[in-house]
């Protein structure tokens, strides 16, 4: 072991004076930097063939990076249009221009004519009823159309059949006194008018579908019929103990009450028949009348809710013939189907011959109407409140005559 000692020693000697003659090359060191340098991730470049290294993720300046990339996109999408995109865009609008610039002035005018009028129109001297309601949303001016042609499908879905009364133990004259007390009963409890009518039009439903009812249970009928027209129709109902006053005490609450189940049972509560009245309004609108036709109208409608014999008619039709008939007593006018226009024609879906024999009936109804047992509505409409219509000295005119010789 002695004699291998002084061989490692050389070896050692021999690397260390290999080191210091710079055969193995020494490493290289970093210079140094102030205490306040730059601080960064980039290294200084001591030598100019050496590669830059990418910078770290980590570092804070990719805020920058992002700034100056959002800055180039933003100028590459931002574009100017091109001039060729210009020059394709004129000969069309030259071409436009050319074309309105060919049409006259006079064919404008006559091309917006003849969109705006429908062929009805210009076939026939129509007036527009509703032209100067149409801004007003109440008058529903757009919806007059659709409405009363659900109410014309209406009156023929609920039909009253011509003579209901035959093999009935209720006659046509009991029915017209129970109509005359309940117009007495209308009048006390000041009512509406559609209430009235609405009353009657219950009872006649009931009627042809229940021929028991009899002399002991017509006003009871009556009586009950006008409790659900006054629910139906009115804002403030008639209180029950009412009813039963009016009736004299014959029939107490509960009969009243056990009725009106029964009449809407029959009826399969379906209360939604038109009455005359609502087509009145709109064919006195129509024709533009005055307020003394339209009060004579609706006293024409009201002396026909006695008559057993127009009750089967449809109220549109019945409408027709009251304002016609009004026309031409008031403006006395013996050609009344002069008065029936083709605007009415139009709106009313009614020509004059379609009702002709209805205003005979009426005609003849009003001649009678003095000499009558039933003076309830002739004394109601000949009240200042109602112009005193039924003291007219028109309603004994020639037309009136003319009408009721002709039923002779």
């Amino acid at each position: 072991m002695a004699l291998r000692q002084p061989e490692n020693l050389k070896e050692n000697i021999s690397s260390r004076l290999l080191v210091k003659s710079a055969i193995v090359e020494p490493a290289k060191v970093l210079p140094k930097r102030a205490a306040l340098g730059e601080v960064g991730n980039r290294l200084p470049i001591t030598n100019k063939n050496v590669p830059v290294k990418k910078p770290s993720t980590m570092g804070p300046p990719q805020a920058l990076v992002k700034k100056t990339t959002y800055i180039s996109v933003t100028k590459k999408e931002v574009k100017k249009p091109s001039e060729k995109s210009t020059t394709t865009l004129k000969p069309i609008l030259k071409r436009q221009e050319s074309i309105l610039k060919n049409i006259p002035v006079d064919e404008k005018k006559t091309i917006n004519k003849d969109l705006t009028k429908s062929y009805s129109t210009k076939q026939l001297n129509i007036v527009d009823p509703d032209e100067n309601s149409k801004n007003e949303p109440q008058m529903v001016a757009e919806y007059l159309g659709d409405i009363f042609t659900y109410l014309r499908d209406m009156e023929v879905k609920y039909p009253i059949r011509e003579q209901f009364l035959e093999g009935h133990e209720t006659t046509s004259r009991m029915r017209s006194i129970l109509v005359n007390w309940l117009v007495e009963v209308h009048m006390n409890f000041k009512l509406y008018l559609e209430t009235l009518h609405l009353c009657i039009a219950i009872v006649d439903r009931y009627l042809q579908d229940n021929k028991n009812v009899g002399r002991s249970t017509l006003q009871l009928v009556g009586t009950s019929a006008m409790l659900i027209a006054s629910k139906y129709e009115e804002m403030y109902i008639p209180d029950l103990t009412d009813f039963v006053y009016i009736c004299d005490n014959s029939f107490s609450e509960k009969q009243i009450l056990q009725m009106e189940r029964d009449i809407l049972k029959k009826l399969d509560f379906s209360l939604g028949r038109p009455l005359s009245v609502h087509f009145l309004r709109r064919y006195n609108k129509i024709a533009q009348v005055r307020s003394d036709h339209h009060t004579l109208g609706k006293y024409i409608l009201e002396l026909a809710l006695l008559d057993y014999e127009l009750g089967h008619v449809k109220p549109s039709m019945l409408a027709a013939a009251a304002c016609c008939l009004s026309m031409g007593i008031l403006n006395e006018v013996m050609d009344v189907s002069k008065l029936w226009t083709p605007t009415l024609v139009h709106y009313t879906h009614y020509e004059y011959n379609d009702f002709k024999h209805i205003i005979a009936d009426l005609g003849c109804m009003i001649a009678k109407s003095e000499s009558s047992r039933f003076q309830t509505i002739r004394k109601k409409y000949a009240s200042s409140s109602y112009a005193k219509i039924s003291l007219n000295t028109k309603l004994n005119g020639p037309l009136i005559r003319k009408l009721a010789s002709s039923k002779k």
